[in-house]
């Protein structure tokens, strides 16, 4: 392959309408030459995705990367309006001038709003289609809780979407965009069905090693063959609230339309017969802390982990609901470790009174419509103080550099709890755990505010029977009827249940 110029773009923020709304200030963004230091760095910034679309462009031979932009924002609430629009146009006017290229890599999530526009992801593709004309290959990565638009599907020649829930394959996606565009670079031409299936299904149904979903991504990929090249279903982010959100099948053909509409159809067929499996009963929060005082008493159980879903920081929580801390440190539990809780003031607090010194602490939390609302805990030992600077040392994001801002560990009778100065840890660590003193193997229940992510981490410390899925108030609650939607299509299984639905 003669060398190549491959223009890469970022977008990437997963909008929660219920969380508050992200100012620019918050977003990390990379230009030019840093986006290509960092994608070759041995701790970069960009997803992993970044990283092994550069790795395997690199190993596939001589290219030139065009890097215009990165916008990177994690999770959160509906990013804000003006910025993201001035950056689109930012975007296209670099694009404008580097151009021509002979291509494009799109890291994106998929599921980002504003206040004023549902669709920021189309809009940065369909812009990108208007800079590079029709005949230029555009590919892109896609999050599996992506939300997909017609705008998506029309303006990208092929979208990979992630297979894994916890995601643990991105590297290995990005290598399979950088495989897709090369083969595009050498004559081949896609062509694209999808499918929209009316189901919304709540995110605890979605991990992938078992279950519906699992299933679902398991059948597509053993289809894959000379004329089949890609198949992604993707989920979709409830808590975004748009008009195409759903469970989307998008499978591509290597110039092969009709195979592309039989397969997608079966797998639309296939989605729709499992839609009850997406039903999912979560553990009350009273039942959960029983559980957690059982295994404090007896040691011969095993330890538990409690995820508390109302606050999924990765889904845009804000990482400091009080319920779970509150009902936990009121029934005297012991040997709970709190993994992250998100408060400034109370970290700046504890800086100042110092390691060893104990403090009033007053913790000011969220509690989903009760804002500001605090629990006020005295005499808490401040055990340890911690920069907040760290990599991740385990599961797919290992070597990742990870600053969440100057952090305290409080001790407050039975109960460790992780302040932080900034957004909360979306991957919980366990060396940071125990550079912090906690011994993972002492701990009796581990509160983690996240849905999926520790799994991928956590999984020799708590087997999966006890790793407990919280039903507990708040912005990112996966009991979808609690919540008022304005723009999810109906009917959508299951907010509505009574209905069929045909092609």
């Amino acid at each position: 392959m003669h060398s190549k110029r491959v223009a890469i773009i970022g977008q990437f923020l997963e909008s929660n309408r219920y969380a508050q709304v992200i100012p620019r200030e918050r977003f990390r963004i990379l230009r030019g030459d840093a986006i290509v230091r960092d994608a070759r760095s041995q701790s970069p910034k960009l997803l992993k995705e970044g990283q092994g679309f550069f790795s395997q462009m690199d190993a596939l031979g001589e290219w030139q990367a065009v890097p215009i932009t990165m916008i990177l924002g994690g999770a959160g609430g509906p990013a804000e309006h003006d910025f993201i629009v001035d950056e689109i146009e930012h975007i296209k006017q670099e694009l404008a001038t580097q151009s021509p290229v002979d291509g494009v890599y799109i890291l994106n999530h998929g599921a980002m709003t504003t206040p004023l526009e549902e669709d920021p992801d189309g809009l940065l593709y369909a812009g990108v289609r208007q800079i590079v004309g029709a005949h230029t290959p555009i590919v892109t990565t896609v999050d599996l809780h992506a939300n997909i638009s017609q705008r998506m599907v029309d303006n990208a020649d092929v979208i990979v979407s992630y297979l894994t829930d916890p995601h643990t394959d991105q590297f290995s996606r990005g290598q399979e965009a950088a495989n897709i565009l090369c083969e595009m670079f050498a004559g081949m031409r896609p062509t694209t069905a999808n499918i929209r299936v009316p189901i919304v299904p709540p995110n605890v149904s979605l991990l992938t090693a078992s279950g519906p979903y699992g299933d679902l991504i398991e059948y597509g990929q053993r289809k894959l063959d000379s004329d089949i090249l890609n198949v992604s279903i993707v989920a979709g982010f409830a808590y975004s609230d748009t008009s195409f959100n759903g469970l989307h099948v998008i499978v591509t053909a290597r110039d092969n339309l009709a195979a592309a509409d039989i397969l997608c159809a079966a797998i639309a067929d296939r989605a729709w017969s499992f839609k009850e499996r997406f039903l999912w009963d979560l553990v009350p929060m009273q039942e959960a802390i029983a559980l957690s005082i059982a295994a404090s008493e007896d040691n011969e159980l095993d330890p538990v982990l409690l995820a508390d879903l109302g606050d999924n920081v990765g889904a845009g929580g804000p990482g400091n609901t009080l319920h779970l801390l509150e009902a936990l440190h009121k029934t005297e539990a012991t040997d709970v470790v709190i993994g992250s809780f998100f408060d400034p003031e109370l970290v700046a607090n504890a800086i100042a009174a110092g390691v060893g010194e104990t403090i009033s602490a007053t913790f000011t939390g969220d509690d989903w419509e009760q804002k500001n609302s605090t629990y006020v805990v005295n005499d808490v030992l401040v055990e340890c103080l911690h920069p907040g600077e760290f990599h991740i040392s385990i599961g797919p994001l290992n070597g990742m550099r990870v600053n969440a801002g100057p952090m305290c560990l409080l001790k407050l009778d039975g109960l460790q709890v992780l302040v932080t100065s900034r957004r909360p840890i979306v991957w919980p660590d366990p060396q940071l755990l125990e550079s912090l003193g906690i011994q993972i193997s002492r701990i009796r229940t581990l509160v983690l505010k996240c849905r999926s992510n520790y799994r991928a981490v956590y999984g020799e410390y708590f087997s999966a029977s006890r790793m407990i899925e919280v039903d507990t108030p708040g912005c990112t609650s996966p009991v979808l009827t609690r919540h008022s939607w304005t723009r999810i299509p109906r009917p959508s299984y299951p907010l509505d249940q009574d209905f069929d639905w045909q092609r």
